[in-house]
């Protein structure tokens, strides 16, 4: 860390949301250096000392990249005379600023916050004194509490998130209870808090501590596991994980149940809110089962049925005129299997006897005050409307999900569709799924779509797999491949994958699945060359060309493909924008980490680098097109991208590519599981290109990822029953948002 001190000459910008900001200073030699970082808007009368390091911007040099700052002991008197008359100090003019250094000196401040009736002998009258003081509290305030939390090792940014949460307050809530900033302050977690009680001499053993040790360790296991409980033995290991061994836990345990954070039920551990979202998700369920049976005239939904086989000049199996009618006749209903068997066959053939049934006209743009058309992601909901020739949408968005957080629907505003239908239903997690069932109607219809041996959510639940489990919803499972499908080796290989029935004789390349037998090297030689030849014939490196793998990290992660993409592909350098270790241009592929409902855009959006351009003020910013839809990204947003040649298996789900391709190496053995490369393998539409040793997809087919550990499906049918004296007390939190 290096130290510059100057003064400020202008904002070149300032963000006032998070502080983000550019400055011009004046050092002691009158250089003129540019700093950044999360500062606020300080004097630029007076002397300050900035810490930091030195970083190269590709279009306007080096640049000071500031962690933290503090006003100089020492500063000149025409110094204080021009801060004493700033905008800072209301009725302060500059005859009057001379006037109280020229009578107290270059201590003037000091000598005026300890006793404000000095400033008697200036001539001030009482009201302007204490206006005077008050400003110069505040302000003085401001800053001392800036110099004490980077003393914490915070840096600029999470310092000035705390100032904005607890104000004058910010130093006393730390020092109190330091892990109170886990659930105040996003970006801070138990270690960075557990570091901040260190230096302030917290013992190992404080109950504070404990608590907050317990907490983490359990929503980590929920991020990353997706338990909704756990065991108590599980929790003493994860949390002796976290606090080392030999910790007593009890007193802790008891303390959080008493403050109703944990709640135990029949050995179980359960954070609160993943509890009461849990029983909620139930007995909202229970409720639409129960509600009372649709009633159609069965002969005539056959008839018309019959009719619109005609129609559409196809032929339904017999399990697909089962599915069409058990989801029209049931309240709620659910319509699983893999690809190739006929999901979006059956849901276009129900959405047509539905519609003629009820006499409606799907040109007309009230049909979507009756119909609502889902998925979880803006790909998924996309490829819906592809597929059907109706608009879909996001859940996010059918609920009316706003930039606060908020949604529109919920359990007192319900949606006033009659139909529902939620595709690609195995990604929806347990908060998610809440959030949704909460705002439908009763008496309204729901039909659930989805692949149940895919990967579960990436949040914590198995929802669709519970909802079947339990017994209580009509279920329909599609396991013939059609006509159409049969040919297709991606489809018998993602078959023979699923049922664990792969061996390696089955290793053998087709029309559309090659095999490739590669070392690591290799392996980007031939990916480099495939996405060439496909680029060359014609696909879209956006749409059309993906790689997949499970790991971000190492020499095949998908940090570094990215950059080997890139580098190969993207060929446009005259323009730049960086962000810490990645550099983007115009043209690259990149992907949307987060929801952010206010730009329409939501997390595993993909898009593309359309411009990179500098405002008036010299900030560069970078324009992104997500479908026609033009976001633009400052440089404090773009910790919300990636690059997206490549992308995780996870973030590919609900979306499908002409051509998809998969390396296989041992470094990513620990990921390689049944539902892991089950769902990568049916991404691909047109082409599979699986490169490495192909003795893994054996072992991942034979390879089940740990089931998860929920209760939904147990509250659903009764085996467990809830005995709630209270209303959820955390209704109003939702820490997860992982669609």
């Amino acid at each position: 860390m290096e130290t510059i001190i100057g003064k400020v000459k202008n904002y070149v910008f300032h963000n006032e949301e998070n502080s983000y900001s550019i400055a011009r200073i004046t050092n002691e030699d009158d250089d003129l250096i540019t700093i950044v970082g999360y500062f606020p808007i300080v004097s630029e009368d007076i002397m300050y000392e900035f810490t930091g390091s030195w970083v190269k911007h590709n279009s306007y040099g080096d640049q000071f990249k500031v962690e933290s700052f503090k006003k100089c002991e020492e500063q000149s008197a025409s110094g204080l005379i021009s801060y004493l008359s700033s905008s800072f100090f209301h009725g302060i003019g500059p005859k009057t600023a001379e006037k109280i250094v020229n009578h107290l000196g270059n201590d003037a401040i000091k000598i005026i916050l300890k006793d404000k009736k000095v400033l008697k002998e200036i001539g001030l009258t009482a009201i302007r004194i204490e206006k005077f003081h008050q400003q110069l509290i505040e302000n003085q305030t401001n800053e001392h509490i800036l110099v004490a939390l980077y003393g914490y090792n915070l840096s600029g940014k999470l310092a000035m998130k705390l100032l904005s949460k607890y104000q004058m307050l910010t130093l006393e809530k730390l020092e109190e209870n330091p892990y109170r900033l886990i659930d105040d302050i996003e970006g801070i977690g138990f270690i960075k808090a557990d570091e901040i009680a260190a230096k302030l001499s917290i013992p190992k053993d404080d109950l504070r501590r404990i608590k907050a040790a317990i907490i983490y360790a359990m929503q980590y296991i929920a991020y990353q596991n997706g338990d909704v409980y756990l065991t108590k033995e599980q929790v003493e290991n994860y949390a002796a994980s976290v606090l080392g061994e030999g910790q007593e836990l009890s007193v802790a345990v008891e303390a959080l149940i008493e403050e109703k954070r944990i709640i135990i039920e029949d050995d179980r551990f359960y954070l609160a809110l993943s509890y009461f979202t849990e029983i909620s998700l139930a007995e909202k369920v229970l409720e639409l089962t129960q509600s009372s049976e649709v009633i159609y005239d069965m002969n005539y939904l056959e008839t018309l049925l019959d009719a619109v086989e005609i129609q559409k000049n196809m032929q339904y199996t017999l399990v697909q005129k089962e599915a069409i009618l058990k989801a029209l006749s049931s309240p709620i209903s659910i319509i699983t299997g893999g690809p190739g068997t006929g999901k979006t066959t059956i849901i276009d053939g129900l959405l047509e006897v539905y519609r003629i049934y009820n006499k409606l006209n799907y040109k007309n743009p009230l049909i979507y005050e009756k119909i609502a058309l889902m998925a979880p992601t803006g790909r998924a909901a996309k490829r819906m409307k592809e597929l059907l020739d109706m608009d879909a949408k996001t859940i996010h968005r059918h609920l009316g999900y706003s930039y606060d957080g908020l949604f529109t629907y919920d359990e007192f505003h319900l949606m006033p569709q009659d139909l529902l239908i939620i595709d690609e239903a195995s990604m929806i997690d347990l908060f998610l799924a809440k959030k949704l069932f909460s705002a439908i109607k009763p008496g309204a219809q729901v039909i659930i779509v989805g692949d149940v041996d895919q990967l579960p959510s990436v949040g914590p639940g198995q929802v669709l797999a519970d909802l079947i489990d339990s017994k209580v919803i009509t279920t329909v499972r599609l396991n013939e491949i059609h006509r159409q499908a049969k040919d297709s080796k991606i489809i018998s290989l993602a078959r023979a994958v699923n049922d664990q029935d792969l061996s390696v004789d089955d290793l053998n390349s087709d029309q559309d699945v090659y095999l490739y037998r590669a070392n690591a090297d290799k392996i980007k030689e031939v990916i480099i060359k495939q996405v060439q030849g496909a680029l060359n014939e014609g696909y879209s490196m956006v749409d059309d060309i993906q790689i997949l793998a499970p790991m971000y990290k190492g020499d095949l992660g998908i940090d570094n493909f990215n950059k080997i993409l890139q580098e190969e592909f993207n060929k446009n350098r005259s323009v730049s924008m960086k962000y810490g270790d990645k550099t983007y241009y115009v043209g690259d592929k990149v992907i949307q980490l987060v929801n952010d409902p206010e730009r329409l855009i939501m997390n595993g959006d993909i898009g593309i680098v359309k411009d990179i351009k500098t405002n008036s003020q010299d900030d560069q910013y970078m324009v992104v097109t997500f479908d026609e839809n033009d976001v633009m990204y400052d440089k404090g947003d773009l910790d919300e991208l990636n690059l997206a040649y490549a992308i995780s298996i996870h973030k590919s789900q609900g979306s499908e590519y002409k051509i998809v391709m998969i390396p296989m190496v041992r470094s990513y053995m620990h990921m390689l599981k049944k539902e892991l490369i089950y769902t990568a393998i049916t991404r691909a539409k047109r082409f599979l290109i699986m490169l490495g040793d192909m003795n893994l997809l054996v072992y991942a087919a034979n390879h089940l990822s740990e089931k998860r550990q929920t209760t939904l499906a147990l509250r659903l049918n009764h085996t467990i029953d809830s005995d709630i004296e209270e209303e959820d007390p955390l209704d109003d939190l939702s820490p997860y948002d992982y669609m």
